[in-house]
């Protein structure tokens, strides 16, 4: 087996050997696969920058006063003019022109814009510009579905540009919910052109490769509501919840009580399906006589005591944070992620929700989650 390490670092190398549970031949899969769909992310990007960028500008190019009462022909482009543009977004245009250098004075229209950064798009979509968009930028998406707002488009562009930042840094994108990340550029073309949609889908080699994805690049947490969770995961190291019940694959469980995900995001180390809760399989697993055994055991009798007592249950065994740290994969958060909302129907999390662990990792609130 080809050791990576010889020329990507062994810090590099450790946050693929942490997901895959130090398996080294899985983690250089996974090494190769987060290689593969970062291009393939990159290509789909590359589409809907390039789609987005002339529906808007199909819009707003008609706005701009005519030529001949300009004293300088680039002063009216709309991506140049404070009449559009607010002085902070106007920095993208006065970026590009300093990046074309030399060239810039002789550049055509087409030409600088094509210069302008991915974050034009997240911010001329941000709050400053609701009026324009009711007015004038909700028509470059002619297809779109009802009760269109601002606000959707923004969170799909923003996290787009988010992912093509990270594959820009080559840092690991496995962690991320990538099946959410390829739905939100779809409806960018989508509401733009369904036949764009479809001709980049013939394109896009996305799909393919989530099918194929390593089961180590499931870095997901499932957030849980957690009222009597949390405290039983604080004593016994386990999540229980009803047979059955299902998840998507996750690496890591958060909890979520007392109006916050709480620090403490455990790696999930096993997954137990209807588990009989009776007094007779708490005898058989001490009679077994393993540590797992006499662990579920324990786990089965102390739930018993709450009252928990239906014939079956789902378990997860869990880490916990004296277990070495994160060298096993056991994630503390800087801070608990309260939730500032507050009243009916503010709780954060009812059922579960799926959230990347670096994601997690990378916020204060959660209220910064909702804008991923």
């Amino acid at each position: 087996m080809t050791d990576l390490t010889r020329w990507i670092t062994q810090a590099r190398f450790d946050e693929y050997l942490i997901a895959a549970n130090h398996d080294r031949e899985a983690a250089s899969k996974l090494y190769e696969w987060n290689v593969s769909i970062s291009a393939a992310f990159f290509e789909l990007i590359a589409h809907v920058e390039v789609a987005l960028r002339n529906a808007v500008d199909g819009i707003m190019k008609p706005l701009e006063v005519t030529e001949s009462a300009r004293v300088r022909v680039r002063d009216g482009w709309w991506f140049a003019s404070p009449s559009f543009l607010t002085d902070h977004d106007l920095s993208f245009y006065r970026t590009a022109w300093k990046h074309l250098g030399d060239k810039a004075e002789g550049a055509s229209r087409d030409k600088v814009l094509a210069s302008m950064t991915f974050g034009i798009w997240d911010s001329i979509f941000g709050p400053s510009y609701e009026q324009l968009f009711r007015r004038h930028l909700l028509y470059a998406f002619p297809k779109r579905s009802s009760g269109f707002k601002r606000v959707t488009v923004q969170k799909n562009v923003l996290a787009l540009r988010n992912l093509r930042n990270r594959i820009a840094h080559h840092q690991a994108i496995f962690d991320l919910p990538l099946e959410e990340r390829f739905e939100q550029a779809m409806e960018l073309l989508r509401w733009i052109d369904p036949a764009l949609e479809q001709w980049v889908l013939r394109l896009c080699r996305v799909q393919d490769l989530l099918d194929v994805r390593p089961a180590a690049a499931e870095s997901i947490a499932v957030v849980v509501p957690a009222k009597d969770a949390w405290p039983f995961y604080e004593q016994y190291r386990a999540y229980i919840c009803q047979p059955g019940r299902y998840f998507r694959q996750v690496s890591h469980v958060g909890f979520y009580a007392e109006g916050a995900v709480q620090r403490e995001v455990p790696k999930v180390l096993e997954r137990v399906d209807r588990v009989p809760w009776t007094p007779e399989e708490i005898e058989r697993r001490i009679k077994a006589g393993s540590h797992r055994d006499r662990r579920i055991a324990e786990i089965i009798k102390q739930g018993r005591s709450l009252g928990w007592d239906e014939d079956e249950y789902q378990l997860f065994l869990l880490t916990a944070p004296s277990d070495e740290g994160y060298s096993n994969g056991h994630v503390t958060l800087n801070v608990a992620l309260r939730n500032e909302r507050v009243g009916r129907g503010s709780a954060w999390v009812r059922r579960q929700r799926y959230v990347g662990v670096a994601t997690l990792q990378g916020v204060t609130a959660l209220a910064e989650l909702d804008q991923q």
